[in-house]
């Protein structure tokens, strides 16, 4: 299911963060590794008579990314990746989507900070746009306190669901990770606890609030063993978990707990009565779980 993966590079030891993940996945599914810097040039320059007096600006950056990717790709070959490179010119964001659709890639790769040159390439914002911008799955590392993130044995694939067919549009692309990787699956369903008085909104008493935790817990584990029996586990096995607490918080102790964890998370879900996108538990994770989070965007449905 991913033969090819797109590594998007700036030239910093922070955006290179991500090619340890890159390097444990493509391996263990055989893929092959495209390594991409985009020379950024700002929308209201890239024609007319200010584009021609920024063009040797413009070849003398080309001429850097070339080389910087080639010893970096030389790294990577060593390392027994099938890798190659590419440099172009444009709006990051755009360059990176535009270019994965174009060859096809199954699997964009960026680390969420980076810089470019003289000016910040704010992971952050071209991620997001990336995000939005493309139906590529998205694999993210989040580099802590301007360190490169320790690199892990792939250990286990985590998908976070809440019950809802947009959260399950992850489980295909986690079931051929690990059954690729031959890492075992687990699924998440955390237990949302209600505010009190979400709980009680009549002001009756709580005497029942046990028994409301108890019946979502009972729920949750219903459901989380029927979709396990369904999971596919050829070469692979399959774990359930529901706790208690609140979402985000829930799945990044557990990936806390557990180093060497994947999380395959889609970007919009449903827990409760509460819409779930990328801006909220995603973007937790990702922030807070210091683990790879592999985000895939659910099939549009009318």
């Amino acid at each position: 299911m991913v033969q090819r993966i797109l590594v998007g590079l700036d030239g910093s030891p922070l955006a290179e963060t991500i090619l340890p993940y890159v390097g444990i996945l493509a391996k263990g599914v055989g893929a092959d590794v495209t390594l991409l810097h985009v020379v950024h040039i700002p929308e209201e320059v890239q024609e007319g008579d200010r584009y021609q007096s920024v063009q040797p600006l413009i070849q003398q950056a080309n001429l850097q990314a070339q080389d910087y990717l080639s010893r970096v790709t030389q790294q990577l070959t060593d390392a027994g990746l099938k890798v190659e490179s590419q440099v172009t010119t444009g709006d990051t964001a755009a360059e990176i989507v535009r270019y994965a659709q174009e060859k096809g890639m199954e699997l964009i790769a960026l680390a969420t900070h980076g810089r470019s040159g003289l000016q910040r390439w704010f992971h952050g914002s071209v991620t997001e746009k990336v995000l939005h911008t493309t139906q590529t799955p998205l694999l993210l590392i989040r580099p802590i306190e301007e360190q490169a993130a320790p690199a892990l044995q792939l250990t286990q694939i985590v998908v976070p669901l809440d019950g809802s067919p947009a959260a399950e549009a992850a489980l295909p692309l986690a079931e051929a990770l690990a059954a690729s990787c031959k890492v075992p699956l687990v699924l998440v369903q955390v237990v949302e606890t209600l505010s009190l008085s979400f709980a009680d909104p009549g002001g009756m008493g709580l005497s029942s609030y046990p028994q409301i935790l108890e019946g979502l817990q009972e729920a949750a584990d219903i459901y989380m063993q029927r979709l396990a029996a369904t999971v596919s586990s050829q070469g692979f096995s399959v774990q359930t978990e529901t706790p208690l607490g609140t979402p985000a918080d829930r799945i990044v102790e557990y990936v806390h707990d557990h180093p060497g964890s994947l999380v395959v998370m889609t970007t919009h879900g449903r827990t409760g009565l509460a819409g779930l996108v990328l801006g909220s538990v995603a973007r937790r994770v990702v922030q807070h779980g210091n683990t790879p989070t592999l985000v895939v965007r659910p099939p549009v449905t009318s």
